[in-house]
C-alpha cells in the first residue's frame, strides 16, 4: 500500500498523488483496490452533441453578421442574435448541468428565464411586457411543471418541498410588484397569484403531515 510522508496516510489503489494534499507517494501498489469507485467517464454522445450545438451557434452567428455587414442600413440586428444565442445558451448549460434533478433544474431554468426577460425588455426599450406578461406566465408554469413532474416521478415530499416553496414565493413576486404600482395590466399577475394560493393551499391541505415533518427535520422545531 502506498503511503504519503506529507501527511502520513495509506492510501489504497494505485494513485500517485495523495488525495489530501496532492504531493507524490511513495511506495509499491501492492494490488489493493481503491477505497472509492473511479467516476463514470463523460458520455462520448454528449460530449459530440454538446461540440455540435457549439458548431453550429458559431456558424449562424458568423452567417448572421456576414448578412448584416452586406446589408447595413438595416441597422445592427447582429446585437439582437448575439443576445438570444447567448440566452439559449445560458438556458442550455443550466438544464445540462442541472438535469439529474428535475425540480431544481426546474427552479433554474424559471429564475433564469425571468432574469433574461427583463434584461431583454431593457434592451428593447422597457415595454413592460417582462413584467406585465413573462414573469407571471413563467411562474405560474413553473408551479404547473413542478407538480406535474413531483407526481409523475412519485418525488417525495422531502425532496420536493423545498422547490415547491421556491416556486410559490417566485409566483408571489408579480404580485408584489403589482402592489408597488410597477405593473399596468394587473390580470396576469392576479391569475399568477391566485394560482400561488390554490397550489399552496392544495400542498397544506393534502400533504401536511409529511410536509410538517420535513420542516421540523429542517428547520429543528
Amino acid at each position: 500500500m502506498k503511503k504519503c510522508r506529507h501527511c502520513g496516510v495509506s492510501v489504497a489503489g494505485n494513485r500517485s498523488s495523495c488525495p489530501l494534499c496532492q504531493s507524490p507517494l511513495s511506495g509499491e501498489w501492492d494490488g489493493e483496490a481503491p477505497d472509492f469507485p473511479s467516476l463514470p467517464a463523460a458520455s462520448p454522445m454528449r460530449a459530440l452533441a454538446l461540440r455540435i450545438i457549439a458548431f453550429l451557434t458559431i456558424a449562424a452567428i458568423v452567417v448572421c453578421t456576414a448578412v448584416n455587414m452586406m446589408r447595413p442600413e438595416q441597422g445592427y440586428w447582429i446585437l439582437y442574435v448575439l443576445g438570444g444565442c447567448a440566452s439559449a445558451w445560458v438556458l442550455f448549460l443550466l438544464f445540462w448541468t442541472k438535469m439529474k434533478s428535475v425540480l431544481k433544474n426546474l427552479i433554474y431554468q424559471t429564475t433564469a428565464t425571468a432574469i433574461l426577460c427583463v434584461l431583454w425588455d431593457l434592451a428593447t426599450g422597457w415595454r413592460l411586457w417582462a413584467i406585465n406578461f413573462a414573469l407571471p406566465i413563467v411562474f405560474t408554469a413553473c408551479m404547473a411543471l413542478m407538480l406535474f413532474f413531483a407526481l409523475v416521478r412519485r418525488i417525495p415530499p422531502a425532496d420536493s418541498f423545498l422547490y415547491f416553496a421556491e416556486s410559490i414565493l417566485l409566483a408571489f413576486v408579480p404580485l408584489i410588484l403589482l402592489l408597488c404600482g410597477a405593473i399596468e395590466v394587473p390580470l396576469p399577475t392576479i391569475i399568477c397569484a391566485s394560482a400561488a394560493v390554490v397550489f399552496l393551499a392544495g400542498l397544506v391541505m393534502f400533504y401536511w403531515n409529511p410536509f410538517w415533518a420535513e420542516i421540523r427535520r429542517r428547520f429543528h422545531i
